[in-house]
């Protein structure tokens, strides 16, 4: 991976800053990481835990936020023990193509993304991209302190999540280590997506394909969890959660290609996590569907995300 090209191609990609005059950035900093604060102490008081979120609080712009995937990225290359591959001018190439498709991906990513709970580098950070929260303040004509405090609760509640479940870092680690090392075969790959129709299938194992689910899986949970912790502890402190949730719906996409992958539709994730933890807390309690948290054998599987019932029925039988 050339990270030096990744760096210039990110920051082309993300564009311009947001127009802001220094002392209204100074402003929005220090109010975001003591609203930070705040939300890391909501968001534990309403889960029961005896925490305060994340450690470390960081407000960064979008090229700080590129420099801090770089250092996840490359904490998780690390931890994974791939086989190197031969120099080479193969190689070098590959670098380069990877470094460009990454500079891509974190320049695109930078001007969505609002914030990220860091889950991998043991830092125990959490980042802030301060002006992605502030274009959408001005878009949707939020106001900033209810939408910092709710952007705050979701990430915080990341935290929270892998403070409650110490294992959830290396349940994600031994399956990201299987899909990256990952080999598939033309013949196999043509069969298992005939089989499943997801595209995915073309481009993992049959074994690395049920570890993605399982991390897919995973991530619609989490996701969903914090979703619903940000809008329940956020209505009892700011009174437009509505308006904000309303603004963020991810609709049910339609047409060929909708079903095509589910595994890469991140959309899906927080739009179908959001449901299943609903309908467990509505049907049961938040105490319930702790339970998720509890052990590795308690998590959702994709069928039961699609489907909460069956989950609260394995859980009751077990």
């Amino acid at each position: 991976m050339s990270w030096d090209l990744a760096r210039r191609v990110a920051r082309r990609a993300a564009g311009q800053l947001p127009d802001i005059d220094p002392r209204e950035l100074d402003m929005l900093t220090a109010d975001l990481r003591v609203t930070a604060r705040r939300a890391g102490e909501l968001a534990a008081a309403h889960l029961g835990l005896e925490s305060v979120g994340a450690t470390s609080v960081r407000v960064v712009d979008w090229a700080g936020w590129s420099r801090a995937a770089r250092h996840m990225a490359e904490a998780v290359v690390g931890e994974l023990s791939l086989t190197p591959r031969p120099a080479g001018v193969g190689s070098a190439l590959r670098g380069l193509g990877n470094g460009l498709l990454a500079g891509l991906a974190m320049g695109r990513v930078s001007r969505q993304l609002l914030g990220q709970y860091d889950a991998v580098t043991g830092d125990d950070a959490l980042y802030l991209v301060a002006p992605t929260i502030l274009q959408h303040e001005r878009r949707h004509a939020f106001v900033p302190e209810h939408f910092r405090l709710w952007v705050a609760l979701h990430e915080q509640t990341h935290a929270l999540q892998f403070r409650a479940a110490p294992w959830l870092r290396d349940y994600v680690r031994e399956r990201m280590a299987v899909v990256a090392d990952d080999e598939v075969q033309i013949a196999e790959a043509l069969i298992a997506w005939q089989e499943t129709g997801d595209l995915v299938s073309l481009l993992v194992s049959r074994e690395a394909h049920t570890q993605l689910h399982e991390l897919t899986a995973l991530m619609t949970l989490l996701e969903g969890h914090a979703d619903l912790v940000s809008d329940t502890v956020g209505c009892r402190h700011a009174t437009t959660v509505g308006k904000m949730r309303k603004a963020f719906a991810r609709p049910q996409r339609t047409g060929r290609l909708a079903n095509a992958s589910a595994t890469l539709d991140k959309q899906a994730q927080y739009r179908d996590g959001l449901a299943f933890c609903r309908t467990v807390v509505r049907r049961r309690s938040w105490k319930f569907l702790s339970r998720a948290f509890a052990d590795p054998g308690n998590l959702p599987t994709m069928s039961e995300i699609s489907d909460p019932q069956a989950w609260i029925d394995r859980q009751r039988r077990g």
